[in-house]
Protein backbone atom coordinates (compact mmCIF):
# COMPACT_ATOMS: atom_id res chain seq x y z
CA UNK A 1 0.00 0.00 0.00
CA UNK A 2 1.34 3.28 -0.52
CA UNK A 3 0.71 6.84 0.84
CA UNK A 4 0.85 9.91 -0.37
CA UNK A 5 2.37 12.84 1.00
CA UNK A 6 0.03 15.60 1.21
CA UNK A 7 1.03 19.10 0.46
CA UNK A 8 -0.15 22.05 2.52
CA UNK A 9 -2.32 23.09 -0.68
CA UNK A 10 -3.61 19.59 -1.17
CA UNK A 11 -5.08 19.49 3.20
CA UNK A 12 -6.10 23.41 2.72
CA UNK A 13 -8.18 22.12 -0.61
CA UNK A 14 -9.53 19.37 1.22
CA UNK A 15 -10.82 21.05 4.37
CA UNK A 16 -12.40 24.16 2.08
CA UNK A 17 -13.96 21.78 -0.17
CA UNK A 18 -15.30 20.27 3.41
CA UNK A 19 -16.59 23.25 4.93
CA UNK A 20 -18.13 24.93 1.66
CA UNK A 21 -21.14 26.66 2.62
CA UNK A 22 -24.33 25.10 1.00
CA UNK A 23 -26.00 27.17 -1.91
CA UNK A 24 -28.42 28.91 0.38
CA UNK A 25 -25.88 30.68 2.47
CA UNK A 26 -23.34 31.73 -0.51
CA UNK A 27 -23.23 35.37 -0.46
CA UNK A 28 -24.49 35.50 2.68
CA UNK A 29 -23.19 37.26 6.04
CA UNK A 30 -23.71 35.26 9.26
CA UNK A 31 -25.22 36.97 12.51
CA UNK A 32 -24.84 35.41 15.65
CA UNK A 33 -27.17 36.72 18.57
CA UNK A 34 -28.14 35.68 22.11
CA UNK A 35 -30.75 35.74 23.66
CA UNK A 36 -32.55 34.45 26.87
CA UNK A 37 -33.87 31.01 27.01
CA UNK A 38 -37.51 32.09 27.16
CA UNK A 39 -37.64 34.70 24.38
CA UNK A 40 -35.54 31.58 22.29
CA UNK A 41 -38.14 29.18 23.29
CA UNK A 42 -41.29 31.35 22.39
CA UNK A 43 -39.57 32.93 19.03
CA UNK A 44 -39.00 29.04 17.85
CA UNK A 45 -42.60 28.55 18.67
CA UNK A 46 -43.97 31.42 16.92
CA UNK A 47 -42.09 30.15 13.81
CA UNK A 48 -43.42 26.80 14.11
CA UNK A 49 -47.04 27.98 14.79
CA UNK A 50 -46.36 30.29 11.43
CA UNK A 51 -45.17 27.60 9.59
CA UNK A 52 -41.94 29.53 9.07
CA UNK A 53 -38.65 28.98 9.82
CA UNK A 54 -36.10 31.00 12.07
CA UNK A 55 -33.93 32.03 9.77
CA UNK A 56 -37.11 33.86 7.87
CA UNK A 57 -38.43 35.54 11.00
CA UNK A 58 -34.80 36.90 11.56
CA UNK A 59 -35.07 38.23 7.97
CA UNK A 60 -37.71 39.99 8.58
CA UNK A 61 -36.81 41.48 11.47
CA UNK A 62 -33.50 43.12 10.42
CA UNK A 63 -35.87 44.18 7.88
CA UNK A 64 -38.36 46.09 10.54
CA UNK A 65 -35.10 47.05 12.28
CA UNK A 66 -34.34 49.20 8.74
CA UNK A 67 -37.21 50.06 8.00
CA UNK A 68 -37.90 51.55 11.59
CA UNK A 69 -33.98 53.00 11.62
CA UNK A 70 -33.11 53.47 8.25
CA UNK A 71 -30.63 51.85 5.76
Amino acid sequence: MTTKNLTLTDTMRTANAATAAPPSRRGRRGWLIYLDPDTARRLKVAATMQDRTLQSFGEEAADLMLQRYGD
